[in-house]
């Protein structure tokens, strides 16, 4: 036995649901700025620099001269944060602060 919902009720649905979403945007980031901003060490702050949504990992390497897996654990750390998120562009995974 199929549901059906009219237009109308669907629309309405949607709608409520988009400002559930609006207020929870909201009240997220109202306790983001009540949180204390988590430190930086020195290391991980030179990796958050080239966290602009246009480096990828092969990017952060070449421009550190560190090793692949020293820039994704320094990465994840970020992300524990936080404070980057990974973002897909043009095929390729890049970074961007939060």
């Amino acid at each position: 036995m199929k549901s059906v919902i009219d237009n109308g009720k669907f629309e309405q649905l949607m709608k409520s649901l988009h400002n559930i979403e609006t207020k929870l945007d909201i009240l997220i980031n109202l306790q983001r700025t009540s949180i204390p901003k988590p430190k930086v060490p020195k290391e991980e702050a030179k990796i958050l620099k080239l966290c602009d949504k246009k480096h990828t990992i092969a990017d952060m390497v070449s421009k550190t001269g560190k090793k692949n897996s020293y820039i994704r654990k320094i990465l994840t750390q970020l992300r524990k944060k936080g404070l980057i998120v990974s973002i897909k562009s043009n095929g390729k995974t890049v970074y961007g602060k939060v």
